[in-house]
């Protein structure tokens, strides 16, 4: 089962205060998503079997990890810009509020879709709409890496 071996972290493990912090939280929820995507592709692929606890646990780390960082309020204006850690998060996500609050909920939709999935090939009918909506918000909201 590669759902136990996921390690899917949280945001949990930082406590959100200072801009540092908020922008560290905010780079673990990001991490857990990738992570979750991962086991998702690797299923896709063909290169894991598929595992509806996988799937599952997929599904319940983005929510999960998207639940604690608004919680913690990780995308606080504040938090643009830290002094020792480094943000990818562009400006326009606090600019254009309304915007990047609609990506959220076209994630929050793709994930809904997730935890409906029962086997291969809902998964492949669910898959797109989560990498969509990941793919649209980090066109319009992250910043190329260095």
């Amino acid at each position: 089962m590669l759902a136990a071996g996921l390690g899917l972290a949280t945001v949990a493990a930082y406590a959100a205060g200072t801009p540092d912090e908020l922008i560290t939280a905010r780079q673990m929820e990001m991490k857990t998503n990738m992570k979750a995507m991962k086991a998702l592709v690797l299923i896709l692929k063909g290169q894991a079997p598929y595992d509806q606890a996988t799937v599952q646990a997929a599904a319940k780390a983005i929510k999960d990890a998207r639940a604690e960082g608004e919680a913690k309020d990780v995308w606080n204006a504040s938090a643009q810009a830290g002094t020792s850690v480094k943000s990818e998060a562009k400006p326009e996500i606090w600019s254009d509020a309304a915007g990047f609050a609609a990506a959220w909920k076209s994630l929050d939709g793709a994930v809904a879709g997730l935890e409906t999935v029962t086997d291969e090939a809902s998964l492949k009918a669910a898959f797109p709409a989560v990498g969509g909506a990941c793919k649209g918000c980090h066109e319009k909201y992250r910043a190329a890496e260095d």
